[in-house]
């Protein structure tokens, strides 16, 4: 008899050639109380599904397409098991990122090639319907070769549901997007310029005080800004480095608090590291620890079990756990791992 109790891992890999990657598409692990994880199912023939998002009620796994421009839906057996339902156009090039609203009847997308984010229709049954609304992001690019651009790169909902959060890599913002809930229309509400050159990628918010940190990719820094929910500004009051100083190549990728809120995780690639800061009760972040973190840690995340940080490296072909001082130890080897979601499984 298994272990209770246990979770299922969904793994999104890369695949294709362009991104010289080894991955075979979507894994299912069965991930025990040991902290053991098992391979029990493989879904081959999908295209980078690089971001993974699941129902809250419902048995339904959704997966972006990297460079591609579609939205799969999945049927999650009792096993765990996946069967494809079907895909769905994500109304642009490249998607990024998906999250679903509060309610669960959309589901919003990042498009970062064609600097749009889209809202699809969920039905109650957590089927993908029509899109229903797609918005462009106004702005001007930023100084960065890469900043050719809008180029949303995650919607990040605010603890209250009321706005979506669209750090925007190219253009140097961050969007708060108001959501129709009954037509799903997408709006601006209000959106916070960041330093030149920065390229705000992914955000995460603090649990309990009225605060969120943002990533800066292309500048290798971490913002925190207050977050005021009766209009959904953002108000810049600190930034500080992921790397360490004369550290001049790479570039900062995940982003991701402790359940406690104490500690605040920072991937970066070319150091190939874990930024770990304290963070005081204020927010304030304090001292810094870098972690080696194995090739190219481009996704963190943490157990929901226990609350160890994961790394998912995606040159290094492996995912691994942060246990104790600075080691990661090995969990399993899979190809180009760029997503993980996990799902307590039933009984």
């Amino acid at each position: 008899m298994l272990a209770t109790p246990s979770w299922l891992a969904y793994v999104g890999c890369r695949t294709t050639r362009e991104r010289h990657a080894q991955g075979r598409g979507l894994g299912v692990y069965r991930v025990d109380s040991t902290g053991t994880w098992r391979l029990i199912q493989q879904v081959e023939d999908l295209r980078n599904p690089s971001f993974l998002c699941l129902h809250p009620h419902q048995p339904r796994l959704y997966a972006i397409h990297g460079d591609f421009s579609e939205v799969s839906s999945f049927a999650i057996a009792a096993n765990g098991h996946l069967e494809m339902l079907g895909e769905q156009t994500t109304h642009g090039s490249n998607p990024t990122h998906l999250a679903l609203t509060a309610s669960a009847r959309w589901l919003l997308i990042a498009n970062y090639a064609s600097g749009n984010v889209a809202s699809i229709a969920v039905s109650a049954l957590g089927d993908l319907g029509a899109g229903a609304h797609v918005l462009a992001l106004p702005g001007s690019s930023g100084p960065h070769a890469q900043q050719d651009g809008s180029h949303p790169h995650q919607i990040c909902f605010t603890p209250d549901g009321r706005y979506a959060m669209v750090p925007d890599k190219g253009l140097d913002k961050v969007f708060a997007l108001a959501s129709d809930d009954v037509g799903g229309r997408l709006d601006i509400a209000n959106s916070l310029t960041m330093t030149p050159g920065s390229g705000p990628r992914h955000m995460v918010f603090h649990p309990t005080l009225s605060l969120a940190y943002i990533v800066g990719e292309l500048d290798r820094t971490v913002t925190t800004v207050q977050y005021d929910k009766t209009n959904g500004h953002l108000h810049t009051t600190a930034v500080r480095s992921t790397v360490p100083t004369g550290h001049a190549h790479g570039s900062a990728a995940g982003i991701v608090l402790s359940p406690d809120g104490h500690r605040l995780f920072v991937s970066n690639r070319g150091h190939d590291s874990v930024a770990m800061f304290d963070v005081g009760t204020d927010g304030v972040l304090g001292s810094t620890v870098w972690l080696p973190a194995g090739k190219t840690p481009r996704f963190i995340t943490v157990t929901p079990q226990d609350g160890h940080l994961l790394v998912a490296r995606e040159d290094g072909h492996s995912i691994a756990a942060h246990q104790s001082a600075d080691t990661f130890n090995e969990l399993v080897q899979t190809g180009s791992p760029v997503c993980i979601v996990f799902q307590k499984e039933k009984p």
